[in-house]
């Protein structure tokens, strides 16, 4: 039978701005730790991304921030999936600019800029394990960079 674990964790911010670090098993408290992904147009218009790997602690609590700087309409933005990320955490809030969605749990399945800015969602990652995404352009076939988000 599974016990019940009430965890009352706040993180410390340290000098500099910094963010103690997420704790594996521990749920984490406000505010989130940061974790970005900057998309730019890269050699014939495919993405470069500037990660491609991710390490969060399981429990943790994130905002992504995808942000796509060079997109300007709907052939040159970006397209950022991970299914198998998005049905193990626990969704929190979406954010675009200055609006807030606050999801509380549900999902969504896919983010796409189609001009300039960043999206952002908080979540807590819910079960461990490696979770792919992909981020790709709008061609005709798309061109693909693949990533992972490991929970440990």
């Amino acid at each position: 039978m599974l016990k019940h674990l009430i965890v009352a964790t706040a993180l410390a911010a340290l000098p500099g701005g910094a963010i103690a670090q997420q704790t594996s098993g521990e749920v984490g408290g406000f505010p989130p730790e940061d974790i970005e992904m900057v998309v730019r147009t890269g050699e014939g218009g495919a993405p470069d991304v500037s990660a491609t790997e991710f390490t969060l602690a399981l429990g943790g609590y994130y905002r992504f921030n995808f942000t796509c700087p060079d997109a300007k309409d709907d052939e040159t933005g970006f397209h950022f999936e991970s299914e198998g990320l998005m049905t193990n955490a626990h969704i929190r809030v979406v954010s675009v600019g200055d609006m807030e969605i606050y999801m509380q749990g549900l999902g969504f399945r896919a983010l796409e800029c189609d001009e300039p800015g960043t999206v952002k969602f908080s979540f807590h990652p819910m079960r461990a394990g490696s979770y792919d995404f992909i981020v790709r352009d709008h061609s005709e076939p798309p061109q693909v960079v693949n990533g992972v988000f490991v929970v440990e």
